[in-house]
């Protein structure tokens, strides 16, 4: 359900420890009553509207292949969420997403060093079942221009990008 929270899965002396020292963490803390009432309608969707799921996969394959199509690396995912590879450094990332975010209206996260190796930039798309194909047009076609804007060196450090 993406949502916050997690569990750990290790040997039993990883486990042991921290079940040991970490006793004030477990089970300290419940989910907000929001996310609990998102998550009740999301299985409701899903079991009522067996459509949005449909939807979603096909926005999904379409959105990955016109990716890939147009000479983007995607790497493998089994997931609606969908990893874009580039090149570039951290200031040239944040400038890249402020681009898409405010004069292109698309959302998506970044990932970058040190999760990443450095040089290196993953964007994170996240359809839903109500995207459209001509979101995902949208979408490709934008990635096309940042692209291009970043491998001109417009989202450098010293570069402002215009909002």
């Amino acid at each position: 359900m993406a949502l916050i929270g997690a569990f750990i899965a290790s040997d039993e002396q990883v486990i042991d420890y921290l079940r040991h020292n970490m006793r004030s963490q477990i089970f300290a803390k419940s989910l907000p009553m929001p996310l609990v009432i998102g998550a009740q309608k999301r299985l409701e969707l899903l079991k009522t509207r067996p459509e949005l799921k449909a939807n979603l996969w096909k926005i999904v394959h379409a959105l990955q292949k016109g990716l890939k199509d147009a000479g983007f690396e995607i790497g493998k995912t089994d997931s609606p969420v969908t990893p874009v590879y580039l090149n570039g450094s951290i200031p040239e990332a944040t400038n890249l997403i402020i681009d898409l975010r405010e004069n292109y209206d698309i959302f998506c996260s970044m990932v970058v060093y040190p999760v990443v190796p450095k040089g290196i930039i993953i964007l994170r798309l996240i359809p839903t079942a109500v995207h459209t194909l001509e979101d995902v047009n949208y979408t490709i076609e934008s990635f096309t221009k940042i692209y291009g804007k970043l491998k001109a060196g417009q989202y450098q450090a010293d570069k402002i990008v215009p909002v």
